[in-house]
Order: C-alpha cells, then structure tokens, then sequence
C-alpha cells in the first residue's frame, strides 16, 4: 500500500492570526479576501487570477493552493533571499525568509468525502509549456502525479505525529537519468481547494522554530482554535 499523502500550504506565520480568527483559508480571488504577506513573484500570481484555469473554467486564484511536500523549489528560492516579503498594506519589508514561514498540513484522504470542490494537477500551474493535467478524483492521486520523484529515496521532512514518512530532499532538474529533467515542475504539483477550506481540514501546523511555535499557539488560544503545532526543522531548507 502507498503511504498516506499530505498537502502542504505555505505562509508568512503572522498571517495565521486572520485564518484563525475567520476559522479558514480563503482563495486570493474570495469574495471576503483575506489581506496577507505576500512571498511571491508578483507576475506569476497575476497571471494564475487569469492566464491558469481549471477544467471548470475557474482561475487558479480562485482556489486555496497546496504543494505535496514541504521542500520544492518554491521554498528554495525563499531560503536562498531571492523573494521579497510584501506586508499585507502592500509595503516591502526586505527579503522573505523560511524561519518566519508556517506550514498548514492535511491528508488528501480527508478530501474524499469532504464536499469541497478541489482539482489536483501533475505540475506547478504557473505554464503551458506544457500545460498541468488535472483530476479531480481522489481515487486518482496514486497514478495522476508523479510520486516516484517524491518517493526516491534519502528522505527528509518526515512528520511521524500524522504519519508523513517525509519526501525526498533533491527536487532540482538534471539532465540524467531522463525521468529528472523535469522534475522542479512535476515535485511543485499542486492541490486546488475552491474558494476556501475550513481549519477542520488541517491535522496539524508546522513551524521551525520553538519562538515561531509560541507565537502560532498565542495566535491560536486567543482565537479558540486547536490544532496541532509542531516544530520540524526537517521540513525546512
């Protein structure tokens, strides 16, 4: 039997407060959005409230956005100082940093019986060349992304707590074998929750820190919330 699969969605941990207090996660596009930090390329996330669309017709902003993993190139590029962190008033705040980021986790399992409407892809959906493949049935998941690149071995970012056996740490592009040379796109496949996913979804939020730990434990008494929080430096770069 394969291992359980999760999905991973990144954030600035100050923003947990807002998700708390709304007891979800909103898409960018939500009618009632949620003003965050942002710590991405500005260009790509335009053109995904546009350009990248679901089978449905929906743009990719239209839904709450999962990695399969903690470690992709994504968050490489953060920890190496190649993104800027822009407060929620639209302000630089310098470069963005992994240490200030939390990860809230969930088994795709949960989704099988959930009514959220959601699409899984083969691929980031930030190209057409080529274009992700979605599906849209759980049963699925197993033979619609590419887990071999995920499940080859010298493993980090394990989360035994929730049964993450953890994924393999190379995720970058090389030219041999063949099977790698794509392979940053297919480890960024994503998970597309729309619209929003209630905080009931979630087993469990992942920090690197202790400091970071308390604060998102703060955030979260004060807002009645209870959700696990974990320090996994493992999961981090």
């Amino acid at each position: 039997m394969p291992a359980p699969r999760f999905i991973f969605r990144m954030t600035h941990y100050l923003d947990c407060a807002r998700f708390f207090a709304d007891k979800q996660i909103r898409s960018k596009n939500h009618g009632q959005s949620q003003l965050c930090h942002q710590t991405s390329y500005a260009s790509i996330v335009n053109r995904r409230g546009t350009d990248f669309r679901t089978p449905c017709g929906r743009a990719i902003n239209d839904h709450v956005a999962f990695y399969f993993s903690p470690l992709t190139s994504m968050a490489y590029t953060i920890h190496m100082g190649n993104v800027d962190l822009v407060d929620p008033n639209g302000v630089v705040q310098g470069k963005a940093t992994m240490d200030d980021r939390v990860f809230f986790v969930a088994g795709v399992n949960k989704f099988a019986n959930s009514q959220l409407p959601f699409w899984f892809s083969d691929t980031a959906c930030n190209s057409q060349s080529p274009p992700p493949r979605f599906e849209a049935d759980v049963a699925k998941i197993e033979t619609h992304v590419d887990w071999s690149l995920f499940d080859d071995g010298s493993y980090a970012a394990g989360i035994p707590e929730i049964g993450y056996t953890g994924v393999t740490r190379y995720f970058a592009n090389r030219d041999d074998p063949p099977r790698y040379q794509d392979r940053a796109r297919k480890r960024m496949a994503e998970f597309l929750v729309r619209d929003a996913i209630p905080l009931s979804m979630f087993d469990c939020i992942i920090t690197k820190t202790d400091w970071i730990k308390a604060q998102v434990e703060s955030m979260m008494h004060a807002a009645g919330v209870d959700l696990p929080v974990l320090v996994k430096r493992g999961c981090y770069f």
